[in-house]
């Protein structure tokens, strides 16, 4: 089981990479990249800034690994379905997304140090994201600090809730199953 989630986990890293590299000019990649869109009838996106749509693709895989991990517990509890031994395997690879969309987001704005400041101050939601990073780095490895595991769930509910200027299916749905099982961890069975 512990293959299957690793390679459940790598696949959208294979994805930002073929993001990454189409468009590169890269002989064999880009045959490769033609024969499975024929092939599958898929199409890969050609964003404008790359760099920003890989940043959206981590964050997308960090938050539904994020999710899988926070709810494996009340499955647990309430259904008796056992993935707790995979709960850290599964979160670890959640904060390296959580860590690629930070990188990627700051590679898009050039590692402009003073920019990302500006940035960082003048809108909310990224303090909210980059708090709930570093509780999610360090809370795991100090016992006494796992209630605040809770605490970096709201704030990621508060970085997509203000990170948007409008809320798909996608973000609602996410904010529903996080604000659901922090609900169901919250309660006493």
């Amino acid at each position: 089981m512990r293959y299957v989630i690793i390679f459940l986990a790598l696949i959208p890293m294979v994805a930002m990479g073929v993001v990454y590299l189409h468009g590169e000019g890269i002989g064999w990649c880009e045959a490769l990249i033609g024969w499975g869109e024929h092939t599958f009838a898929y199409s890969v996106p050609h964003p404008q800034s790359r760099l920003y749509f890989l940043s959206i693709m981590a964050s997308l895989s960090a938050l539904w690994l994020l999710i899988l991990a926070f709810w494996i517990n009340p499955m647990h509890t309430f259904v008796r379905f056992d993935l707790v031994p995979f709960k850290k395997l599964i979160g670890g690879f959640a904060i390296g997304y959580a860590f690629l969309h930070v990188i990627f987001f700051a590679a898009s704005h050039h590692f402009s140090v003073a920019y990302l400041g500006k940035l960082f101050f003048s809108y909310p939601f990224l303090a909210a994201g980059a708090g709930a990073l570093v509780i999610f780095s360090v809370a795991p490895w100090v016992r006494a600090w796992y209630r605040l595991l809770y605490i970096a769930v709201v704030l990621v509910i508060i970085h997509l809730l203000l990170g948007y200027r409008t809320l798909d299916t996608t973000h609602i749905v996410a904010v529903s199953l996080l604000s659901m099982g922090l609900a169901l961890r919250l309660v006493k069975r």
